[in-house]
């Protein structure tokens, strides 16, 4: 009778330890996940499109015919690293090539709850030849390294964007974040659009076009060559105009309903 009333208490204790082992909570590390790879692209293809749900982008550019990616996932919680590790493998980088796009999802299979503690950092090397990029980024934050020589389109959620230099049409909308470009040409009918958020730009203007740099809660900062020919049209608390009194063939509106409008001359 003892022997099976000890048999019990071990077991009891036994099961007790094991239920304890799985609901340890670890301090919070996290654990990387490295993937690098190319992808081929003729010189027909001309656009490509990025899709990142949580992640950091940096994209640069090259003489190459073949897109580089460079990839760190990034899974940080309470867990053992085995059990971050199984995370990891929820991360996948997919492309694609229809007609001249060519297209890359970087994703996480689950749903993701925290984006600091689930995201990817990417590096596109990206060749020359590409005229056209698409970004969508659910959030995180987007670096434009080497000037584009092209068009650029953006649909963001939480994002923080700068593009160090472009010459091209911008079409840039986001939720929240702070968009900054910092030299080159727009082309015609460029907009920049932002629910929340600081906006700088530091452009040449293409002649006889309208722009729109717009933002519901921020500042917009917007310079431009001395000897531009702009007409502003401003709606919100106008900080300084060194454009006041031109009539010019460039219209740029600029809007805040929330924040300063600075125009300046360089």
């Amino acid at each position: 009778m003892k022997k099976i009333h000890l048999c019990l208490v071990m077991a009891a204790f036994i099961i007790l330890s094991s239920c304890g082992s799985e609901n340890t909570v670890f301090p919070k590390h996290s654990t990387y996940g490295y993937r690098n790879g190319s992808i081929k692209v003729s010189k027909s293809i001309k656009t490509l499109n990025i899709n990142i749900d949580s992640g950091n982008l940096q994209i640069y550019c090259w003489d190459n015919d073949e897109i580089k990616y460079e990839a760190k996932h990034v899974v940080r919680g309470n867990k053992s690293d085995e059990a971050l590790r199984k995370l990891l493998k929820n991360y996948s980088i997919k492309s694609g090539q229809k007609e001249k796009t060519t297209y890359i999802t970087v994703s996480y299979a689950d749903k993701i709850k925290k984006p600091q503690d689930f995201y990817t950092e990417i590096k596109l090397t990206l060749p020359r030849t590409i005229k056209n990029l698409s970004i969508k980024n659910g959030v995180g934050s987007i670096l434009v390294e080497d000037k584009f020589e092209g068009n650029i389109t953006g649909d963001v959620d939480s994002v923080n964007t700068e593009i160090k230099a472009m010459n091209g049409k911008l079409i840039w909308k986001c939720d929240t974040g702070n968009f900054r470009l910092g030299s080159g040409k727009l082309l015609r009918d460029s907009t920049v659009n932002i629910t929340a958020g600081n906006i700088s730009s530091k452009a040449e203007c293409e002649d006889n076009s309208q722009f729109v740099f717009k933002t519901g809660a921020g500042n917009v900062e917007l310079s431009f060559p001395k000897e531009s020919e702009i007409t502003v049209d401003s709606y919100g608390t106008l900080q300084n105009n060194q454009f006041t009194g031109i009539t010019g063939n460039i219209q740029v509106k600029a809007a805040t309903n929330m924040g300063k409008i600075a125009i300046n001359g360089y």
